[in-house]
Order: C-alpha cells, then structure tokens, then sequence
C-alpha cells in the first residue's frame, strides 16, 4: 500500500460525500426492498444478512465485524485513499443499516411484489455501489477483493463481484428459497451492471475503426460535425500491398450513429468495425481512481 495522501479540503468532503450518499442509498435498498422480500444483496452485508437471520444478531454490527478482514487485506494491495474512504464507508454503511432498521416498521417493505423490488432494488442498490466508486471508495466487503482484481488485471469490478457472490446466492436457497435465490441473482446482476456504468461513465464509449480512400473528407465531417479527435494509422492491404489510412476514434453509443451516417454517405463502400471499450485514460477522459 502506498501511503500518497494529499490531504485537500476540497477533495476530502466530495469524497466524504459521496460516501455518506452511496451508502445510504444502498443500506435503503436492503432494508426496504430486498431484505423484506427475502432477498441479499452481495457480499459480506449478504452474508450479514444471512447471518442476522439465523442467530438474530444485528444486521449493523454483523456487516463491520466481517468486513474487518477484508479491510486489512487491502491495506497491502490498494491505495491509502481507497482504504481510507472505504473503511469509512464501512462503519457509516454499518451506522446506516443499523439506522434503517430501527425505524423501519416490522414487517414493511416499499413493495411486496418481488419482481418489482429484484429490479428496482437492484438498481438502486447499483447506484449506491456506483456513487462509492466514483468517489473513490467502497462500501467494503467483496468490494475490496474486486478492487484488487480490477486493479491487477483490469477486470471489470461488477464481474468480479457477481463471481464472487456465487456461493452467497447459493447459501441464500437453503435459508430462503431457491426461487428467492434466483431472483436474487437477477438482482446483483442488475446492481453490478448499474455500477459498472457509474464507475466506467454512463454508455461505454466506442472504439471504430474506418477505412476508406476518403479518409480525408471523413475526417472533415466528423472534426466539424461531432468534434471528435482522430488518429491516423498507416496500413497496408495484404493482397495488393496497396499503402492506406486507418481512422482511429473513440465517440460515445449515440454519436455513433452519425458516424455510421457520414460514412455510408461519403464511401459506401468503406470498411467500418465498432467495438465497446472496458476503459479508457487520457486527456479528454476520466481517470477512474482505484
């Protein structure tokens, strides 16, 4: 772990924010909209969740307990201001759980339909693993591994962590339901794919490649028209060995429609390939802190 900690006002209360905000928001959907309806959301507060409902004891208290663990394995693989938001973030998830517990009454729920609260539990849930992300943090737990693993390997964290919370899902059936179970997968499916938008940016961005003897009217269009930076890439067919352009861009899902557009009008019968970028970093995009 490297300890680079710059301590700036500014920085600490957006974080701190963040934190106090993404937790709340994912404590909410635990305890009004999966939990009532017999289902987890991932990893240790799942766990804890399971747990509380075999012995009885404090959900709140369960969630920091078992997190600590896991705490001090990042403390050797991740940043100091990772681990640092994320261990407040665990003892203010704890305080939130703890807080929405006592003042939920027995037996409520936002929705009783489980269908209904499988989507949208799980998209709010997403969006408080989401806000912690972005603000640099985690709420702990599974989080922290996945963190570790995005970090290593560059492997998208809500992958990471529906991988991860197999067993949990599988624990949920014989203490549940296998049906709840499933609806429960369906769940963290959907909060891992919401995070992985908040965290990556809302809409992956595309990477396109074109080739076309018009390149430079091309790149005209797309320079006046979506502003868009390109790349030049020199190629050379394999069959006639003929010396030719690649343009490289990135754009986002909806410009790449007009790009598509442009293309087909200029060179109909120019070569396009599009594929989805994980992540990107540079000027001009984001760098996503972890």
């Amino acid at each position: 772990m490297k300890i680079n900690f710059k301590f700036n006002k500014k920085t600490i209360v957006k974080r701190t924010l963040g934190v106090l905000f993404g937790d709340m928001i994912s404590a909410f959907a635990l305890v009004y909209m999966l939990k009532p309806n017999e289902m987890i959301s991932g990893g240790v507060t799942g766990l804890s969740v399971l747990i509380e409902n075999i012995t009885g004891l404090p959900l709140g208290v369960l969630v920091f307990l078992l997190n600590i663990p896991l705490f001090i394995l990042g403390l050797f693989f991740l940043d100091f201001e990772f681990m640092f938001f994320s261990g407040i973030s665990i003892a203010v998830l704890s305080m939130w759980l703890g807080f929405f517990e006592a003042v939920k009454p027995v037996g409520y729920a936002i929705t009783n339909e489980v269908f209904l609260a499988c989507i949208f539990g799980g998209v709010i849930n997403g969006v408080g693993g989401g806000i912690l992300f972005r603000s640099g943090s985690s709420a702990g737990g599974f989080d922290i591994p996945a963190a570790i693993v995005k970090k290593k390997f560059n492997v998208p964290i809500g992958n990471v962590l529906l991988f991860l919370n197999c067993f949990i899902i599988g624990m949920s059936s014989f203490v549940y339901s296998v049906d709840k179970a499933l609806f429960t997968l369906v769940a963290l499916f959907i909060s891992y794919q919401v995070i992985d938008m908040i965290q990556l940016g809302v809409g992956k961005q595309k990477q396109v490649f074109i080739i076309s003897s018009e390149y430079e009217e091309i790149t005209k269009e797309i320079h006046e028209i979506l502003d868009r930076g390109i790349t030049f890439i020199d190629g050379e067919g394999s069959y006639n060995c003929n010396k030719l352009k690649i343009i490289y861009l990135i754009c986002t899902s909806r410009q790449i429609v007009t790009v598509k557009d442009l293309v087909r009008e200029i060179d109909p019968n120019a070569f396009l390939a599009v594929s989805d970028t994980v992540e990107i970093q540079g000027k001009g995009f984001k760098k996503i802190n972890i």
